[in-house]
This record gives C-alpha cells, sequence and structure tokens, in this order.
C-alpha cells in the first residue's frame, strides 16, 4: 500500500470513475473532478503528489487548467500528467511547454497507466 495522493480530472464520467478504482485498487488515495475549474477550486485544499489532467474537455480544458495550476504560485511546483485520448503533434507540443511532467495515452489501458505512475511516484 502506498501512501501518495492523486487528483482525477476528467469530463467522461465512466473514464473518471474506471480509472479511479484502478488508482485505489493499486493502493492510491484518489480525489476526483469532473472539469478543469472544479480541480482548481480543489487545489484550494489539497494538495496531490500527482494531478492526471484529460487534455480535453469543455469549458477549461487540460491545458488552460494547467495554465491556473502552473500561476498560482501555491500549486505551481504540482506534478502533472495528461491522460488523454489526444494524439495530434501539437498537443503533445503543447503538453511539453506547459511543463508537465508525463503524457499518458487512455488507449494505453489499465496495466501501462498504472506502470507509469509506479514508475514516476515510486
Amino acid at each position: 500500500m502506498n501512501d501518495k495522493k492523486i487528483l482525477l480530472v476528467d469530463d467522461d464520467t465512466d473514464m473518471l470513475m474506471m480509472t479511479e478504482r484502478w488508482l485505489i485498487k493499486d493502493g492510491y488515495t484518489v480525489i476526483t473532478a469532473s472539469s478543469g475549474a472544479d480541480a482548481v477550486s480543489i487545489l484550494k485544499n489539497e494538495k496531490p503528489d500527482l494531478i492526471l489532467l484529460d487534455y480535453s474537455m469543455p469549458g477549461m480544458d487540460g491545458p488552460d487548467t494547467l495554465r491556473e495550476i502552473r500561476n498560482n504560485p501555491d500549486t505551481k511546483e504540482l506534478n502533472v500528467f495528461f491522460l488523454t485520448g489526444m494524439e495530434e503533434p501539437d498537443a503533445v507540443k503543447l503538453a511539453g511547454e506547459l511543463n508537465i511532467q508525463g503524457y499518458i495515452q487512455k488507449s494505453a489501458g489499465k496495466k501501462a497507466i498504472l506502470s507509469a505512475l509506479s514508475d514516476f511516484l515510486g
């Protein structure tokens, strides 16, 4: 059992619930948000070890949410991975410019996602 806390942000309820189950079963403490605005609000009171952030969401999308996180002195150093279905080169390039720690394709599947998180969080 590990003691790492993850903020999982995704507007797709099915993906959010499925990924949350995977993470909990793997021993993580999970906080969920269904929008970028909810995530920013949660970060006023929570400091997770990692934020798993969907790239494409209505309203405040992943890049906009990440800009808010990076522009706040209290959250600018938090670790962020995009967990996304976006594969376009421009999306990957923008993600790199926004100082993220990782970029995981949703299509990679449970084993690859959990492995990437374990490798990063230890």
